[in-house]
């Protein structure tokens, strides 16, 4: 970890508030120069992976996110094949192992995007095909309905985290669960229907996803790269706001920040349609350090980046009883150094094999 400055730190609070916020804005807003400003943004590049993200609503890009995890509580190597069998995957964007769980099994968490084609299918039957024997394992899936993500620099001082104490967590989102049909699900994106994709489309918002300030010469290498043709400079900078304006919502992305602890919270019920936890963790997630929010219907999945000294038995117990005895909570720790596919790689590989539109 590296320890951020007071004029860092003022100035990544200030970008949390506002992430769709440039250099000069930010300089504006902070009332110093833009070159201090540019400084310090190129040196939290440098040393903490400093970005401004596009969260997508994807199913107007013409892609279904689905989202689940396999459980096995035996000693084999299915889970491993499993496993193996989603990383090989262009299309799963994520593949997570636990370390260790609070039910005690074994478990692999996923995330995928699919085009709802042929490809769709054949995923959904591979995944029905490891729930048969001779694999057999539990696997529970869900298509996504809403995608958030959350910073809280309130609780840090540039080098330590205030993390509040587990009571005091469970009383704090506890108390809003009576107001969560009024609370704001900030910086929420609801996911649509998806329609058929548009490469195009997608390249373009390929880039916005990894920076959310991509200018229109990183949409033109993007294409050179992906053996198409593109546009005039002046038709890709007007493609490039018009995606930014209607499906991208910017949020920030920050690392090397001393949150040095991967923890997922999944929870699932029978009900099949969003829960309660659904709807205050989108709104109050924003209580822990780092986290994003996925959820579906019956489904809900917290992923975590916490300080080490944060205790994640301690913390089940907490998001298990805000579940509630009708949903089945399962806590793990995964490995932070796993980093989710961008939508650049399903772009590139989509490409090879759809005409563009």
């Amino acid at each position: 970890m590296r320890t951020l400055g007071p004029s860092e730190l003022r100035l990544l609070s200030r970008l949390v508030i506002d992430p769709s916020l440039r250099q000069a804005g930010l300089a504006k807003e902070l009332q110093v120069t833009r070159s201090a400003v540019n400084q310090i943004w190129k040196k939290l590049e440098y040393e903490n992976g400093l970005r401004i993200r596009g969260n997508f609503d994807y199913g107007k890009l013409g892609l279904q996110m689905v989202f689940g995890w396999a459980i096995t509580n035996e000693a084999s190597d299915v889970l491993e094949k499993f496993h193996r069998w989603l990383k090989s995957s262009k299309l799963v964007t994520l593949a997570l192992k636990s370390q260790i769980s609070s039910t005690f099994d074994s478990l692999v968490y996923f995330e995928a995007l699919y085009p709802l084609d042929s490809q769709y299918s054949w995923f959904q039957n591979q995944i029905e095909r490891f729930r048969k024997k001779p694999y057999s394992l539990t696997i529970y899936t869900s298509k996504c309905l809403k995608v958030s993500h959350h910073l809280n620099l309130g609780l840090f001082d540039g080098t330590n985290w205030t993390f509040p104490e587990t009571f005091r967590l469970e009383a704090s989102i506890g108390a809003a669960r009576g107001y969560v049909d009024i609370l704001p699900a900030v910086g929420t994106v609801e996911q649509s229907t998806p329609s058929k994709p548009v490469v195009n489309d997608l390249i373009v918002a390929a880039a916005i996803e990894s920076d959310y300030h991509a200018p229109a010469t990183r949409l033109k290498s993007l294409c050179t790269e992906l053996g198409l043709k593109s546009d005039s400079g002046r038709t890709l900078r007007r493609r490039i706001s018009r995606t930014r304006k209607m499906l991208a919502r910017p949020y920030v992305d920050i690392n090397n920040i001393g949150l040095n602890q991967r923890i997922m919270v999944a929870t699932r019920n029978e009900l099949h349609v969003e829960s309660t936890l659904s709807h205050l963790l989108h709104a109050q997630a924003g209580t822990f350090p780092k986290a994003r929010v996925i959820s579906g219907p019956g489904f809900t999945l917290l992923d975590l980046e916490v300080p080490d000294n944060i205790k994640w038995l301690p913390l089940s117990h907490v998001m298990s009883g805000l579940a509630g005895i009708s949903s089945e909570t399962c806590t793990f720790i995964a490995d932070q150094h796993e980093k989710a596919a961008r939508l650049e790689s399903v772009v590139s590989y989509l490409a090879s094999r759809t005409p563009s539109g």
